[in-house]
């Protein structure tokens, strides 16, 4: 097994989904390479601070009485199961059933899993990509990737523009490409902004939470924040490490004009288009901490 191998299963290793031999296979490799040990480290601190993160965010734990409204239908639903003397453990099974649905239903309504893991693989990229260079995956670039993943990704030859004028400066383009991390395809444009570095991601949306205007999801992680915008069948996101009112402001500029491309792209999606900047007031999300 080779460093390309464990990057590409590094998170189903850490997940701990992989099989008894690919297991043994990684720990032998990480016994003879420290890079492969510092990045497999660095994803496990990562996870454990996203998770963290989200665990100690109020806007995300369970309603007020959810337990105790859980233990009542699991009463109620063990004296409504009809009695089986051949097979006692009907009633339990179904228990258990019906306790998977409504925990199932309460968390994927306040769509705790899929805001952790967009916010998982976009601080992933960010770092890996942007920051690091070194990524998960050889990035594509944005031609390839429209023709072999998704054509909204032809959007972003040329949306944002070069250069786009912002009240703390210019916020300049210096990369445009595909990548992908933890399994998901990402167009990447990477902007430099008051000295930082800004990632730029546009990736197909599955049930992210989130609007048509910026919101904060979760809380700042080393440093770094994402911000969201979502249409109806995208997710743009901005990740840095500048301040969430800086960030929030450059996503207000750059996101939401993306954001309204992607959801209109007319006959060319290459096509020149005019750049639109948001109303600040009309705009502004609810920030989430």
């Amino acid at each position: 097994m080779n460093c390309r191998d464990v990057q590409d299963i590094a998170d189903s290793f850490l997940r701990e989904e992989l099989r008894t031999q690919t297991n043994r296979d990684i720990l032998m490799h990480l016994g003879t390479c420290g890079s492969c040990r510092a990045e497999i480290d660095g994803r496990r601190r990562l996870r454990g601070a996203l998770r963290a993160a989200f665990n100690g965010s109020s806007d995300l734990q369970p309603p007020m009485g959810f337990e105790a409204r859980l233990r009542n239908q699991l009463r109620n639903a063990s004296l409504e199961a009809p009695a089986v003397s051949a097979f006692p453990w009907l009633g339990v099974a179904a228990g258990i059933a019906l306790a998977a649905a409504l925990a199932g239903g309460i968390f994927l309504n306040r769509s705790m899993a899929p805001a952790e893991a967009l916010a998982r693989d976009a601080i992933g990229d960010h770092w890996y990509c942007a920051l690091k260079f070194r990524l998960i995956r050889r990035p594509v670039p944005l031609e390839d990737a429209a023709k072999r993943f998704d054509s909204a990704f032809r959007v972003l030859l040329n949306v944002p523009p070069d250069d786009v004028s912002m009240p703390g400066g210019p916020a300049r383009v210096v990369d445009r490409h595909s990548c992908g991390y933890g399994g998901r395809r990402f167009g990447h444009v990477v902007i430099q902004y008051r000295g930082r570095v800004v990632s730029l991601l546009v990736t197909a949306r599955a049930d992210e939470p989130g609007g048509a205007a910026p919101h904060v999801i979760g809380r700042p992680l080393n440093g770094l924040s994402v911000v969201s915008v979502n249409g109806s069948r995208h997710a743009v996101l901005l990740v840095s490490d500048l301040g969430r009112t800086e960030l929030t402001e450059l996503s207000e500029s750059v996101s939401l004009p993306l954001a309204q491309r992607l959801e209109d792209p007319g006959p060319d999606r290459s096509a020149p288009v005019a750049w639109l900047i948001a109303d600040p007031v009309a705009s502004r999300g609810r920030l989430v901490d």
